[in-house]
């Protein structure tokens, strides 16, 4: 039973972690898919923007200047870098132009969100008698021609264009004027940058992130329950099997004796002794008794704190305390047995029920022998501080392990030690006089260490 409890839990762990994989792996597959769109809607718009005539015509008198300058260099009047600084110059001098035009496209559009934008030049390669390159050089690499400055990395490609033309020029170079033509490519690259693009999209999806949240919190939340509720039940499960094998081995004695004394008043030779049949009446008596108490400890203890009905007098309490070591010292007959008190006699009365306090007191008590090495020794003392009353049993016995303790109160539960496997019990006692306690608006708290002992503290409020 353990074994399958432990492979459900294992397995249902293992499918809530694969479950919730499976959600986050969907949640990042629709970003994906809407960052995508988001980029793909926004490139679109910018197209728009792209081909507006008035842009158009800024680029051509870019291009025209172009044209001016490859004249020169096919003349060797300048030199490709020299051809590059002007194409710049002339770049500069429009952006401004260029770039107002681009905005006030752009507000018409009404995206709802800022989009830097710029066009770069990749490649200008000149087709004549051979190719000649004249960008990118080798140490230079980069050229924005218009729009705004930022890091291609962080961009997104709006789009990638390619012009293919044929020029003429005057050549002037073998001391001859000479109409020649040549063809020019040049390779242009848009990009956009969106700043907010991650913050828009989970925006955008922010519907979808909640309810995917609320589902995942809800999952979790039942996925707990039913975790705790197994274990609950498993628990209930040990306590039962574990309460009727005690309560079990409780009633075998005395119903075994009370066979053995019912069985020998059936025999004639005993009848006729009266000493005997007096003895064997009185074993019933006693069995019967036992009996009954053992109902009743299942019966009463059982009771919560809510349910017990305190008849509170005020009661001097160090005679009070006094009575009761005294009455447990004669009820004590297993084992030697040592009290040692020391009361603080600031506190004259407590407002308490006589009976139900006395039988939490007997329950400590109780223990402490029950639970203690060859000779008992117990140590009450009490004190009086901020309004309160305290009381403090501690024995020397065999202690409490660290895990146990939290469990102490609880109702049937029963120290799992070896060392305890001789003391029977119902695992009723320490709970009934918790409820005890707190039907008096007290607390009760346990130190224990093993084989070193343990201490029990009642604190009870002054109740005016």
């Amino acid at each position: 039973m353990k074994l399958k409890v432990t492979w459900l839990i294992v397995i249902s762990v293992i499918a809530f972690i694969a479950l919730s994989v499976i959600q986050g792996y969907l949640i990042y597959n629709t970003y994906t898919l809407k960052r995508n769109a988001f980029i793909q809607n926004t490139r679109s718009e910018i197209l728009n923007i792209d081909y507006n005539k008035h842009l158009d015509s800024i680029v051509d008198t870019w291009e025209e200047t172009l044209k001016n300058q490859i004249a020169d260099y096919k003349n060797k009047r300048t030199t490709k870098q020299i051809v590059l600084n002007k194409l710049r110059q002339k770049a500069d001098s429009l952006n401004s132009n260029y770039y107002n035009l681009y905005k006030e496209e752009l507000a018409h559009k009404d995206l709802g969100y800022a989009v830097s934008y710029k066009k770069n030049i990749e490649s200008i390669v000149i087709f004549d008698k051979e190719n000649d390159t004249i960008f990118p050089l080798a140490e230079q690499t980069n050229f924005k021609l218009f729009g705004n400055d930022f890091q291609n990395s962080k961009a997104n490609s709006v789009s990638v264009s390619r012009t293919f033309s044929q020029y003429d020029y005057i050549d002037q170079t073998e001391n001859k004027i000479n109409t020649q033509h040549y063809n020019l490519e040049i390779k242009f690259k848009d990009l956009m940058y969106i700043k907010d693009k991650n913050s828009i999209v989970f925006k955008q999806m922010l519907g979808l992130l909640i309810g995917s949240l609320f589902l995942f919190v809800v999952m979790l939340g039942l996925f707990y329950y039913s975790l705790k509720s197994l274990m609950a039940q498993k628990k209930i499960s040990a306590v039962k099997t574990d309460f009727i094998n005690n309560i079990t081995h409780e009633l075998k004695t005395p119903l075994a004796t009370l066979g053995i004394a019912t069985k020998s008043l059936k025999n004639q030779q005993i009848l006729s002794k009266p000493e005997t049949l007096q003895n064997s009446l009185a074993i019933i008596d006693r069995q019967n008794e036992r009996i009954q108490k053992l109902i009743d400890q299942v019966m009463t203890n059982s009771l919560k704190a809510q349910h017990l009905k305190l008849a509170l007098k005020n009661v001097e309490i160090i005679p009070f305390l006094n009575h009761i070591v005294e009455d447990f010292k004669l009820s004590v007959e297993a084992k030697p047995l040592q009290i040692a008190i020391a009361f603080n006699h600031q506190e004259k009365e407590l407002k308490i029920d006589p009976f139900y306090f006395s039988t939490a007191i007997f329950n400590l008590l109780d223990n402490a022998v029950k639970y203690s090495k060859e000779k008992a020794k117990i140590k009450i003392t009490t004190d009086y501080n901020n309004n309160c009353f305290f009381l403090v049993i501690k024995d020397e016995g065999i202690g409490i392990p660290k895990k146990e303790q939290q469990h102490l109160f609880e109702k049937f539960y029963r120290v799992s030690s070896s060392n305890l496997q001789a003391n029977q019990g119902l695992g009723l006692g320490l709970y009934y006089t918790q409820q005890i306690i707190l039907a008096h608006q007290g607390t009760i708290k346990v130190k224990s260490e093993k084989s070193k002992g343990s201490t029990f503290t009642i604190k009870i409020p002054k109740i005016q």
